[in-house]
């Protein structure tokens, strides 16, 4: 980074040659077949649906420019008036090579984009980023490919990705793991075409473990979050319990969970979570058009069922989808959970820290979810990274 700051290497052929590397390297370590679309995907930050491995090539000219834009001031006190005006050669193939970055189809567009008046690379690199996302997307092959690119480009999806790997704390995946939560990310085969436990036929994406009834994971992962949000209940100062009986009054249905203490307004507060596919054929179509799409639904479904529950108690469901897509309830929860945690244990980052282990947890699941649907097949393998 320091070089790509301070030196003007934009146009360097070295630069491609490290990147090479590696794109290799990635893909030798996550065991995933890194295809140039995948590999462009992989390079983006992770709040643009990528992996934050980033390609030297593009990142480039973004760092020179804001480098350049936050000296600018520094270098002129620093050269005589003589050299004041010599334009930097460097500067012009680095603006040169952004603009073809931040150009949206460069067969098409003859408009030129203009550069931000920024010294914050990040302002710089953003437009480049977004227009790689964008093009993306505009190129997916079809509808399931598309949800995918939309939701890996949804709030909190990729929080998985920033979680430190502790094993004390439950966050440390092992390779099993990794490999199939990148490959579903990215849209890389992670099983071998094959039929189900269930009779169905499992394609490469392994789509259909994530949501196949006859697996184990989906039990787990659905346990996992709820011990997970009652522990969290808990750390906020607020005693919660598993399945109550008795609060609805018609059906008999138990909530997943509930506090035993009013949590707002002087009411307790019940939730029931869920986490659908979103690549279901239910779903698909919807999670195509819009991120969040079988979140939303799974929300109006899990109120509509618990929609009988006993006065003095709100409820609130809880929908991630299996691509970490949040419901827009279930998120507002999480972030009041995490204000509270934070209150009592003075760290700012609370919130954070819940929302990355429910993305852990999710993708341990799904994990489990798509290595159950073979037949010969009790668990993920353990060795860890």
């Amino acid at each position: 980074m320091y070089l790509l700051r301070t030196a003007p290497c934009t146009s360097s052929p070295e630069l491609l040659k490290f990147d090479a590397v590696l794109r290799e390297s990635v893909s030798t370590t996550l065991n995933i077949d890194l295809g140039d679309n995948r590999w462009t995907q992989a390079s983006l930050p992770v709040r643009l649906g990528g992996l934050g491995i980033r390609s030297v090539v593009s990142l480039a000219p973004s760092a020179y420019l804001a480098s350049a834009a936050s000296t600018e001031e520094l270098t002129s006190s620093l050269l005589p008036t003589r050299l004041r005006d010599v334009i930097d050669s460097g500067i012009a193939t680095a603006m040169s090579a952004w603009s073809q970055l931040a150009t949206r189809s460069s067969t098409t567009s003859t408009s030129t984009p203009s550069p931000p008046a920024s010294p914050v690379q990040r302002v710089w690199d953003s437009q480049c980023c977004e227009i790689q996302a964008d093009l993306l997307l505009d190129a997916a092959a079809d509808v399931v490919d598309r949800a995918r690119l939309l939701a890996s480009r949804a709030p909190g999806s990729g929080d998985w990705l920033h979680a430190l790997p502790l094993s004390s704390v439950g966050l440390k995946l092992d390779n099993a793991t990794v490999r199939i939560s990148a490959g579903l990310r990215l849209g890389a085969p992670v099983v071998r075409p094959h039929i189900c436990v269930c009779g169905a036929m499992v394609t490469s994406d392994g789509h259909h473990g994530l949501s196949c009834r006859r697996g184990s994971g989906r039990h787990s992962r659905h346990n996992q979050i709820n011990d997970l949000l009652c522990r969290a209940f808990v750390s906020s100062g607020t005693s919660a319990t598993r399945e109550p009986q008795g609060l609805c009054t018609g059906n008999g249905k138990r909530p997943d969970g509930v506090t035993q203490i009013p949590w707002s307004r002087g009411r307790c507060l019940a939730w029931d979570a869920t986490c659908p596919n979103t690549f279901a054929e239910s779903h698909v179509q919807a999670s195509g058009t819009r991120a969040g799409s079988a979140a939303e639904a799974a929300e109006v479904s899990k109120a509509q069922k618990y929609a009988d529950i006993t006065a003095g108690v709100d409820f609130v469901p809880v929908a991630i989808e299996t691509s970490g897509t949040w419901g827009e309830q279930g998120f507002h929860l999480i972030r009041e959970i995490g204000r509270r945690i934070a209150e009592v244990t003075h760290e700012p980052r609370a919130t954070l820290f819940l929302r990355q282990r429910l993305s852990v947890a999710i993708q341990r699941g799904n994990a489990v979810c798509v290595m159950g649907t073979f037949r010969n097949s009790n668990t993920v393998a353990t060795s860890e990274l």
